[in-house]
Order: C-alpha cells, then sequence, then structure tokens
C-alpha cells in the first residue's frame, strides 16, 4: 500500500468508519433533493457526503483535513469504491476557514451542509443558489440563527433514528420554539455557541434560499 492510501485508509477509518459514518442523513437527502453540486464547509474529511452526491466541495483549516486532502487521487479511488451513483466523484478541497471567502462564484451550489462546526450559514448562504438547500442542524446553534435569518425559508426536517432517517415538510410550526420565554437574536446564539433549548427538535433542518 502506498503513502497516500495508508495516510488516507487510517484517518477515514479512525473518523468515519464503520458505524461512526452517519450515512443516513445523506441518503435522506439525496433521496430527497438530488444535488449536483454540494458545498460542505467544515467537513473535516467527512467523504462520507461524496459517496451520495457525485460533486462535493469541502472546505477545512484542519490540519488533518489538510493532510487527507494532500493524496486527492487516493481520497478519490476510495470514494470511488462506495459511491452509489454511476458518474465519476468530483471532490474539490480549500484548506482554509469557511469564513474566509473561497474561489467558487456566488449561488454555484444547490446544497450547503452545516454539521457540528459552528455558524456557517450566515459567510456560506451567498454560495447558495435561489431556490437551493441549507441541511444544518444544531449543535452549536446554525439552525437557530438560520431560522431566524430573512433569506431562508424553512421547509423541512429530516426525522428518524439510526439508519431510518426521512425528510418531513409538514408540522414545521411546531419547531423553533424556545422552552425558556426568550428572544432568538444572532448575539445570543453566538454568545451560547451550542443553541438554545427548544421544545421540539429534530437532526437536521432544512431551509430554501428565497
Amino acid at each position: 500500500m502506498s503513502k497516500g492510501k495508508e495516510i488516507v485508509a487510517k484517518l477515514f477509518d479512525k473518523y468515519y468508519g464503520g458505524e461512526k459514518a452517519r450515512q443516513a442523513a445523506f441518503t435522506a437527502l439525496s433521496n430527497w433533493c438530488r444535488p449536483k453540486q454540494v458545498l460542505y464547509p467544515g467537513g473535516f474529511i467527512h467523504i462520507n457526503a461524496s459517496f451520495e452526491f457525485p460533486s462535493v466541495t469541502y472546505v477545512d483549516n484542519d490540519k488533518n483535513a489538510k493532510k487527507f486532502f494532500n493524496y486527492m487521487d487516493d481520497v478519490t479511488t476510495l470514494v470511488s469504491k462506495q459511491k452509489v451513483y454511476e458518474d465519476e466523484p468530483e471532490l474539490r478541497f480549500y484548506g482554509q476557514s469557511y469564513e474566509i471567502p473561497i474561489d467558487e462564484p456566488d449561488e454555484s451550489y444547490d446544497l450547503i451542509i452545516s454539521l457540528y462546526a459552528g455558524f456557517i450559514s450566515k459567510p456560506c448562504k451567498r454560495y447558495l443558489k435561489k431556490g437551493g438547500v441549507l441541511a444544518v442542524n444544531n449543535s452549536h446553534g446554525d439552525a437557530g440563527l438560520a431560522s431566524i435569518d430573512s433569506d431562508l425559508k424553512f421547509i423541512g426536517v429530516i426525522k428518524g433514528s439510526g439508519e431510518n432517517l426521512k425528510v418531513c415538510e409538514s408540522k414545521l410550526d411546531d419547531y423553533f420554539h424556545p422552552k425558556k420565554d426568550i428572544q432568538i437574536t444572532e448575539e445570543l446564539l453566538r454568545d451560547s455557541g451550542r443553541g438554545v433549548g427548544y421544545t421540539k427538535t429534530a437532526p437536521l433542518y432544512l431551509f430554501r434560499k428565497k
């Protein structure tokens, strides 16, 4: 095994191999909206997204992410062995903070993924096409931030557990009601750094850019 293949295999297995894959959310999204161009800021080496989506751009300034994607040919080979589509996979990587503009046109992505990586929605929504989808969880409060963004419309959630996840587009008025009597503001969410508690939650929230 070459040095690149060994590094790629070890890092991927350590962080996202086997039960650590978190694959089900990507499968549910792919079945629902079939995006052509996907942006995954703060995605580290979570190339499981590329198993479902043919074209994904990753943005992360972590040193292990830079090391991993330095062997892009070996990363692409790994993806090719596990992808579920017929096209050849296209992967791009920017080794930088997602707060810094990347060399991609505005409004060029159909889907942006925000998972466990902070407040992605505000600096990265510029790259989302009108009508495109932001898929975001609330681990750091980014879903809450998206819910008060006038450029975004709340259109659905991904519900379920384990491998049994699906998109639901009904009864959305039940979401984003704080448990405490507080007004949700960007300042409040950023100060918290972990979001606020809501009366009803979901693993992933979906917003469409207006």
